[in-house]
């Protein structure tokens, strides 16, 4: 998988296809087939497709999902925090998401534009992470 291959997708993908797409990217990650940085990027593309789909990823998709960036979580890297974050409040992801909100008790240890970008997201997202359509739903 490779990520401009991924780049030049059209923004609306079938769904059956972006799963196999983000179990496929999930099962290279695991086997050292594509780097931490490539494998963000790659699930980054992924979500901007999968928001397209208006609705959510299939459970066990995003739960695999959801312990790998958790997992992944550190607050060293602003790019990093931007594409997970990215990526957390799109797929609504859980536990991925309170691990983030843990990280802002060492808050001391953070970067100011990395705890300012944080913080500002979580403010955002509220208590609605497990449905990323909640504000969406008013015009139903």
């Amino acid at each position: 998988m490779d990520i401009n291959e991924i780049e030049n997708l059209p923004d609306r993908i079938p769904t059956g296809t972006l799963i196999s797409m983000f179990q496929n990217a999930l099962d290279q990650f695991r086997n050292n087939k594509i780097e931490k940085d490539g494998f963000l990027l790659i699930l980054s593309q992924l979500t901007d497709r999968q928001v397209m789909t208006y609705e959510l990823l299939r459970s066990d998709i995003r739960n695999d999902i959801d312990r790998t960036l958790s997992r992944l979580w550190n607050t060293d890297s602003y790019d990093e925090v931007d594409i997970i974050l990215s990526i957390v409040v799109n797929l609504g992801l859980e536990i991925c998401f309170n691990k983030i909100k843990e990280s802002l008790e060492h808050y001391k240890d953070i970067d100011k534009s990395i705890l300012d970008e944080i913080q500002e997201t979580i403010e955002e997202v509220g208590e609605n992470i497990s449905n990323p359509y909640y504000s969406l739903e008013k015009f139903k």
